[in-house]
């Protein structure tokens, strides 16, 4: 049984990563920065939980101390000035983390388009962060890049109930990659618990297939109980003020703008299809979690 360090144990990917590794013997060292959002494993069997700040590399050392791996991954902040700036602070301290702590083993959360700067907004971060990685001596590391996730569909249910449309920048009938966050901490798991794997890799998750914004809008729309619920493309300008009023800096707004110009200009969809990177759930799936979540709110 192994020694896993996770940052980010209570976000979409980290919480159902820990879920999948429960009661497998494992010590599971969760970290986030506030103690009461790890309350739900602290009781755990084998789980051990650190509220502290992932700035902070004496801490995270502190954590990974003695760890056979690590799972890391970089949390975005809506509210941060130079999304940049906070990313490669964020990526250091990760790095400076490794090195102290002696940690021989990491697997990070990288994202498809982590293969360049170019194109990506917030995306950029991650692939200097890859560079960074990828120039560890002695230590193995194995970095996923998942596509879009299908859970981002969720901040557009305000969207849907308060103007009957569904919307964002990316293009309507371009096609892309789409994952479920269960997939991704399903391989995860698996990768974690099994650390055969050796040396620097990249495993790329793409899910079942690629979708466009209709297609995606039309199984939305279907599970909710909205069949003429339609898709619109807004103007990027208009999508970036909308961020803006919503509380997300000008900096992060920019960054996910261009995020999806990335996408219409298929820097997202430069990853191999084969066995190993085409995941399970379908948006037809997803889309009752959807509905779920919508008639909640």
């Amino acid at each position: 049984m192994s020694t896993i360090t996770i940052l980010g144990a209570t976000g979409k990917v980290g919480s159902k990563t820990v879920n999948n590794l429960l009661g497998k013997g494992h010590t599971l060292r969760l970290i986030a920065r506030h103690a009461d959002k790890l309350q739900e494993f602290a009781n755990k069997p084998g789980v051990e939980i650190h509220a502290g700040d992932s700035f902070d590399s004496d801490f995270m050392a502190h954590v990974m101390s003695g760890s056979d791996v690590a799972f890391l991954m970089m949390p975005t902040s809506l509210d941060a000035q130079n999304a940049g700036d906070y990313q490669d602070k964020m990526g250091n301290a990760q790095m400076e983390a490794i090195k102290k702590s002696g940690i021989k083993k990491v697997l990070f959360l990288s994202s498809v388009g982590g293969h360049t700067e170019e194109h990506t907004g917030m995306v950029a971060g991650l692939a200097r962060q890859e560079l960074r990685l990828k120039q560890l001596a002695d230590v193995d590391v194995l970095i996923l890049r998942p596509s879009y996730f299908m859970e981002n569909f969720f901040s557009n249910i305000s969207l849907i109930k308060n103007m009957g449309i569904n919307g964002s920048t990316i293009l309507s009938e371009k096609h892309f990659p789409i994952i479920a966050t269960v997939d991704i901490a399903k391989t995860a798991a698996e990768l974690l618990d099994d650390l055969s794997w050796r040396g620097k890799a990249i495993l790329p998750l793409l899910g079942p297939k690629d979708y466009n914004m209709s297609e995606v809008t039309r199984a939305l729309g279907a599970a909710i109980n909205k069949p003429e619920l339609q898709y619109v493309r807004f103007p990027d300008d208009q999508a970036k003020q909308s961020m803006i009023q919503w509380g997300i800096s000008e900096s992060v707004a920019q960054a996910f703008v261009e995020m999806t110009e990335g996408i219409n200009l298929g820097y997202f969809n430069t990853e191999k299809r084969d066995s190993n990177s085409t995941t399970e759930t379908t948006i037809e799936e997803f889309a009752k979690t959807f509905a779920y979540v919508y008639n909640l709110n």
